[in-house]
């Protein structure tokens, strides 16, 4: 939050002492491709594989029917025209695993089952966003076609992966010879350039590569890597990241911000709403229904809070002219207020679990 403020700030909004240009954007976009690795490598395929029905059921409930229910009211409430109001549902509707990992770690709930579910149900969702996001403004052939390529290089991924879980004991002895031999910087260039290569790939088939960075993230997992390398690997990008990307990108996005025409102030609260009123009723249900050591508030706080994967998402539409820059601030601006408020609820919950326990 403080360096999309820094941006707007520093952007034309205020005091217009940086412009938005084209070497920006290109930095940006490397940033991107490092933030979405991180993201990859923190969510794990075994997020996916195992309790997919929570995982799912809190995918549905909290994002899929929010989402639908503003781009319904965005279409034909506020007259939006089709681009904008899917792009700017999607981003204003979507959780972010980057904030959900850090609330839950430092809760200590990823320990529990509970806990891995909520991740999964945030990674999950943030899977099908970024799909939404390459395929809705697409013709139905084209949408076929990348269907078809996406869902074979996924196939292949999972293939890929349940092999190196067969060879797991090799690999993690081997990973940690290299490790403990000072040479986790090899590693770490294999892993960029796997993500590389899949991001290349994704972009040459017509997809965004922000996917195929992500999925690539999916394999690096200490049940192949081992946890010493692992964790090492993890840290490395958590660093790198914290201290320079990620600030990075967030500044630059926040240049981009204006300040929002007063007839779009209805139009912000009704998002709002939804997203509060509809996701967070329908997480609050389906938890207090299957969740058992997890206040269903909790489970509010975390899918209510936003973050960089909707920032992300507005940024890569504004790239694309699927927004313009009054719908990408709008969304910019529900992120905050949601990230903030939300990350109020969740923690006050963990405070209150606490206290009477």
């Amino acid at each position: 939050m403080g360096a999309i403020l820094a941006g707007i700030l520093l952007g034309p909004a205020v005091s217009g002492i940086i412009i938005p240009s084209s070497n920006l954007s290109t930095i940006s976009t490397l940033a991107l491709f490092f933030i979405i690795l991180q993201i990859g490598v923190e969510a794990s395929s075994d997020i996916f594989s195992k309790n997919i029905r929570y995982v799912t059921g809190f995918a549905v409930t909290s994002f899929i029917v929010p989402f639908l229910v503003m781009s319904i009211v965005s279409i034909f409430a506020f007259k939006l025209p089709y681009l904008e109001a899917v792009s700017t549902s999607l981003a204003v509707s979507i959780p972010s695993i980057s904030i959900t990992s850090v609330l839950l770690v430092q809760s200590g709930l990823i320990r529990t089952e509970d806990g891995f579910r909520l991740l999964g149900g945030v990674a999950m969702s943030d899977a099908v966003a970024f799909i939404i996001l390459v395929s809705f403004h697409r013709a139905a052939s084209t949408v076929a076609i990348d269907s078809a390529l996406l869902a074979a290089f996924v196939i292949a991924l999972y293939f890929l992966d349940m092999y190196l879980k067969t060879k797991s004991d090799f690999l993690i002895r081997r990973f940690d010879m290299f490790s403990r031999r000072g040479r986790e910087g090899i590693i770490f260039a294999g892993v960029i350039l796997m993500g590389l290569a899949a991001s290349v790939l994704f972009e040459y088939i017509g997809i965004t590569f922000v996917l195929g960075a992500f999925f690539s993230g999916l394999i690096i997992h200490q049940n192949t890597f081992g946890e010493h390398t692992y964790g090492i690997l993890k840290r490395t990008f958590q660093r790198i990241n914290s201290s320079f990307f990620v600030p990075l990108f967030f500044s630059i996005s926040g240049l981009e911000v204006s300040i929002i025409p007063f007839y779009t102030v209805p139009y912000l609260l009704v998002l709002l709403l939804i997203t509060t009123i509809i996701g967070g009723f329908a997480a609050y249900k389906f938890s207090k229904r299957y969740m058992k050591s997890i206040k269903p508030t909790v489970s509010l706080g975390i899918f209510g809070v936003r973050g960089a994967v909707g920032i992300i998402i507005a940024s890569i539409a504004l790239s694309k002219g699927f927004i313009n820059n009054t719908y990408y601030s709008v969304a910019v601006i529900a992120t905050v207020i949601m990230a903030i408020v939300f990350t109020f609820v969740f923690q006050r919950s963990i405070e209150d679990k606490m206290r009477f326990s």
